[in-house]
C-alpha cells in the first residue's frame, strides 16, 4: 500500500486497526521478519537497533502515536484533543480521525508526504 492510500485508510477509519498498525510501522522504517516453527509462524517486528515480538498499537495507543511521530516527523510540533470530535495537529497539518492516537499518525502521514513531495 503506497502513502497515499494509506492515509486514505486513516480518513476513513472507524476503528483501531492492527492491519492499519503493521502498514505504519512499515511507513516508519520497521521490518517484519517470520519464522515458521512447526505449523506456527512467528512474526517478529525489527526496528533499527530493536528487536520486539509486540507491534505497537498505533491507531489506538497515544504513546505508540507519539513514537510514531518522533519517527516520521521529527522536530514537528504536536497537539490532540478529543470529545465529541477527535482532532491532532502536527505543525500546520490539521486532521480528525476515530481516536487521537490515528489522528496523530494521520497528520504525521501528511507531512511525511508534502515532504516526498517537495523532492
Amino acid at each position: 500500500m503506497d502513502l497515499q492510500e494509506l492515509i486514505q485508510d486513516l480518513e476513513k477509519m472507524e476503528a483501531p486497526s492492527r492491519r492499519t498498525d503493521a502498514l505504519l510501522a512499515l511507513q516508519a522504517g520497521w521490518q517484519r521478519k517470520a519464522s515458521r516453527s512447526g505449523g506456527n509462524v512467528n512474526v517478529v517486528w525489527l526496528f533499527p537497533g530493536e528487536e520486539t515480538n509486540r507491534l505497537p498499537e498505533f491507531t489506538r495507543s497515544i504513546d505508540a502515536a507519539l513514537e510514531f511521530v518522533a519517527i516520521v516527523a521529527p522536530q514537528k510540533t504536536f497537539a490532540f484533543t478529543w470529545g465529541e470530535i477527535v482532532k491532532a495537529q502536527v505543525d500546520e497539518e490539521i486532521v480528525e480521525s476515530i481516536t487521537p492516537a490515528a489522528a496523530l499518525c494521520l497528520a504525521a502521514l501528511k507531512i511525511k508526504a508534502k515532504q516526498a513531495e517537495a523532492y
